[in-house]
């Protein structure tokens, strides 16, 4: 009954929120602040007390504090590559339920999404692609997966690193489903999970969204213990319903745990909780069959293209230990470890949907059952320290680790059938798809060890900062299926120069580099089946400024990254071979600015002009030709204005521009189109029976704009998600 009072509460609230909150802007004084402050209701949790506040630029969207691999967190000035660290405000902002994390990245430039759909992690960063396989957890790698992404509601922060960083970060793997790995070229996201902080937390929020989505949130964290040592934050989630896709729902429950202790001489760090996540419908994969220069206008995106029993169901457990020994002034010792699990299986149509210049839908395809699981382990041993040569201050690391996964899957293909239709008028599958296949079980498929060795030293001396690092890493590659078997033994350096003329500005220079195992061809229709392709090697060099000053922080960076390609060529005798040749280049100017620029508005985005190109093709046919998918212009901003201590407004705006694909049209390209998003929020605190409350009402893609996604080095490609809506109302107990 009192859940019950509570809702209504809350909903009365909403309706009284758009005529009071008028009022209240009204009521400030005229110097801009309001005539009673409001108390804050949530204070956000802190890693080390009393370093918050210092380490937020102005409005609170980004940090000015980063993970630099095992040398831990550090000023992000002092980092001699991009990097930009969003907070948990930032995700609260602008994180949509269906894909929460994918909405928050947008803020950042160089980061676009791939794909609507909540099935899959999918996005791209400076034109490279990306997934779950490229986050990392309270600096543990390989803990989540193409299908996997860490929980929106536990994050405290993600440090964004772009460009190729295996030195620094250690040794890690895919574990993605597939036996080519995913190259590290386009960079890491290390999510910080949330803490107990000074003040108790007792949170309790209902969400809103797409088509009768209902989500409940529980957020508790307590200090106790002798000077309140130690600390939990207990978070849970669960949410039931339709998504703005008709057709498209989803059902997500998990509780998360995060203990500490804040010893004289340690720190202890120890995440772990369990998840199940089950999505219906929302896939929607497209190929073009078609000449036209450009792909047909965008069909209404409400129009649902999945094949009807199409549905992933995958659940597993965590864990993250790290903990920090200090031994002296000059010296400590790290640990960290991470274990996950996962299992699941999904149904759904075996390949991407093929349409033509008219866009008919002119193709078959067939239903697919998999079943799969997987198991990551992860552990660190280090050592850091500092000491004095002279005039130069030394900050040193060096670490052991030990990475290893397995996986297991089983697919299970139907029949193949026709499907028909038209993109306007919506597709129909023939009855060729059924019976559905059953599915089968589980069989080992590959395991995988990474050890490796990685030093760190950075050197300062007056205004100069200069840092050397390089991993020595081992892999074994064994493809249980085929019995083929992959060892690489490698060394990835890694340095760069700082300069900072002022306190606030820094001038850096970097070369990064990342490694990526052999590619093993499985593909019967290849000549070449069963070769172990060689292993490739990415690197950036990236030269910046960054400026912090009066709460607005700004990077501006110039950037050539080098990345082999893999792609199909023919011999004379027309056999189709699938070969590791040649490299993508992608050379660009990136610009990112978050922070205050006026005492009620906020502001974070920026641009990314990028040139990528091929290069040593075959023959040379494509040299200088477009990287598939990859825009050449991208841009966000994002704005929110602060009316009073109880209201405020945000909108934001993503423009991405046109992008091209190979095909069999004029010039052999055909154009993917720009578009233009806007999304908008207001959000309002009050009070209900003395208990602090927060609503917020946002509008994703508010226009309902219909439009074409690319994806980065492939010719597949997206159908972009309807207008959504989100209501949340947030009471702190």
């Amino acid at each position: 009954m009192e859940k019950k009072k509570l809702t209504a509460a809350i909903l009365t609230a909403l309706m009284a929120m758009m005529s009071t909150s008028v009022c209240a802007a009204e009521k400030a004084d005229p110097s801009g602040e309001p005539a009673e402050p409001v108390e804050s209701y949530e204070l956000d949790p802190v890693t080390v007390e009393g370093q918050r506040a210092a380490e937020e630029v102005g409005g609170g969207l980004v940090s000015t504090k980063a993970r630099m691999g095992i040398m831990g967190d550090a000023d992000i000035l002092d980092i001699p590559y991009s990097m930009q660290s969003m907070t948990s405000k930032a995700i609260e902002a602008y994180g949509d339920p269906s894909q929460p994390l994918a909405n928050v990245l947008l803020n950042n430039p160089s980061i676009r999404t791939s794909t609507s759909s909540p099935m899959y992690s999918d996005f791209s960063m400076r034109g490279i692609n990306m997934n779950g396989n490229h986050f990392m957890l309270n600096g543990v790698p390989s803990m989540f997966s193409q299908y996997t992404m860490p929980p929106s509601h536990v994050i405290d922060r993600m440090d964004i690193t772009s460009g190729p960083n295996a030195a620094v970060n250690g040794v890690s793997m895919s574990n993605n489903g597939t036996n080519g790995g995913a190259t590290p070229a386009p960079g890491t996201i290390n999510v910080v999970t949330k803490r107990a902080g000074k003040e108790p937390v007792t949170k309790y929020t209902q969400v809103f969204s797409g088509r009768g989505a209902l989500g409940e949130y529980i957020d508790v964290a307590r200090r106790f213990g002798r000077n309140e040592e130690w600390g939990f934050r207990l978070n849970a989630e669960f949410m039931d319903g339709g998504l703005s896709l008709p057709g498209a729902k989803v059902r997500r429950q998990d509780v998360f745990l995060n203990i500490d202790h804040r010893g004289k001489r340690s720190t202890t760090n120890i995440f772990l909780g369990n998840w199940d996540y089950k999505v219906f419908g929302a896939q929607r994969w497209f190929t073009y069959a078609g000449s036209g220069r450009q792909l047909p206008t965008a069909p209404s995106s409400k129009m649902s293209y999945d094949f009807p029993e199409t549905w992933k169901w995958m659940y597993g457990q965590i864990l993250t230990l790290n903990h920090e020994q200090r031994l002296s002034d000059h010296l400590n010792v790290f640990f960290n470890a991470g274990y996950t699990w996962r299992d699941g299986d999904k149904m759904n149509s075996g390949a991407a949907l093929n349409f033509d210049t008219n866009g008919n839908f002119t193709n078959r395809n067939r239903s697919n059952a998999q079943n799969e699981s997987a198991t990551n382990s992860y552990l660190q041993l280090g050592v850091s320290g500092k000491f004095k040569t002279g005039a130069v201050q030394h900050n040193w690391a060096i670490s052991v680790d030990r990475s290893k996964a397995d996986y297991w899957n089983k697919g299970n293909l139907g029949a193949m059938g026709l499907y028909g239709g038209n993109l306007y008028d919506g597709i129909i599958f023939r009855p060729g798809f059924y019976p559905l296949p059953q599915m089968l079980r589980e069989a080992a498929q590959w395991d995988e060890v990474n050890v490796g060795v990685s030093v760190m030293d950075t050197m300062s001396v007056g205004k100069w900062n200069v840092m050397l690092a390089a991993t020595r890493k081992h892999e074994h590659f064994e493809n249980l299926a085929n019995k083929k078997v992959i060892r690489n033994n490698n060394i990835l350096p890694t340095w760069g120069l700082t300069y900072k003329p002022t306190a606030n500005t820094a001038v850096y220079y970097g070369h990064t580099e990342s490694f990526s195992r052999g590619y093993v061809v499985t593909d019967a229709s290849y000549a070449n089946v069963g070769t172990v392709l060689d292993p490739v090697r990415s690197k950036q060099n990236e030269i910046g400024v960054k400026y912090e000053n009066k709460g607005l922080l700004t990077t501006l960076a110039l950037f050539e990254i080098d990345e082999p390609n893999r792609f199909d060529t023919w011999d004379s005798h027309g056999r189709k071979y699938f070969s590791a040749d040649g490299k993508n280049v992608y050379r660009g100017i990136e610009l990112t600015a978050n922070g205050k620029i006026a005492p009620k508005w906020t502001v974070t985005g920026g641009f990314l002009y990028l040139d990528a190109s091929r290069d040593k093709t075959q023959r040379g046919t494509k040299d200088g030709w477009f990287v598939n998918g990859t825009a050449k212009w991208s841009s966000v901003l994002g704005v929110t204005y602060q009316a009073n201590e109880q209201l405020s407004l945000q909108g934001r705006l993503n423009w991405l521009g046109n992008a091209y694909i190979d095909s069999s049209g004029p010039n052999g390209r055909t154009e993917i189109p720009s578009y233009v998003t806007v999304d908008l929020g207001v959000k309002y605190a009050t009070k209900i029976r003395q208990l602090p409350l927060d609503l917020s009402l946002m509008c994703y893609n508010a226009f309902n704009r219909d439009y074409w996604m690319g994806r980065g080095g492939s010719t597949t490609f997206g159908l972009s998600m309807p207008r959504t809506w989100m209501f949340s109302a947030s009471v702190s107990l």
